[in-house]
């Protein structure tokens, strides 16, 4: 069952946590977005023990941010920091190869690095996809793009996010999208 909060309610909470430091307010709106944001992290994140010290990052982070600017959008700035510390996570791991070890029919086994044939064909799928992205000039079109098919928020939560009207929102996605689709077929 999903808890939800109306507005009101989370600017009381949010106001709560900035001037008064409360911290039964931000658990309060914590306990609200608490299982969405770690369902994002263990989507993002290889181990569980990942996702524990992502989660503990990401607290720390909400708790200083909440506690000094006034925020307008909990899930929003919760889901932003999220995407950073996932980031950061794979930032530091770069250049380290890991090797995946799966036990094949008859006794054989089989090894995957980060450099077989299967796994570079996917990463150069998804580098061109993130560079098109990355490519894009309008801030809107590559938070739109990121939303919908990273993190998985419907058309309407984009919307709330950015400000727009859902129709609008969709357009954005859809111009976004082809504005992509171009760039890869230049590369």
């Amino acid at each position: 069952m999903t808890t939800h909060v109306t507005d009101s309610k989370e600017k009381f909470l949010l106001f709560r946590i900035r001037v008064f430091k409360d911290e039964h307010a931000f658990a309060s709106i914590l306990g609200i977005y608490a299982p969405g944001l770690q369902k994002f992290l263990y989507r993002k994140l290889p181990t569980h023990a990942d996702v524990e010290d992502a989660y503990s990052t990401l607290m720390l982070r909400l708790w200083e941010y909440s506690i000094q600017t006034p925020v307008q959008h909990f899930s929003g700035l919760s889901y932003t920091i999220a995407r950073g510390i996932v980031a950061e996570f794979y930032r530091q791991r770069e250049g380290k190869e890991e090797v995946a070890v799966s036990e094949e029919g008859e006794g054989g086994i089989h090894l995957e690095s980060k450099f077989s044939g299967e796994h570079t064909e996917k990463g150069i799928d998804a580098g061109l996809v993130a560079q098109g992205i990355k490519a894009l000039e309008n801030e809107d079109d590559r938070e739109a793009l990121l939303l919908r098919f990273v993190e998985g928020y419907s058309v309407k939560e984009i919307a709330k996010y950015l400000g727009k009207t859902e129709n609008a929102t969709s357009v954005l996605i859809h111009r976004a999208l082809k504005k992509v689709r171009a760039l890869i077929e230049k590369t």
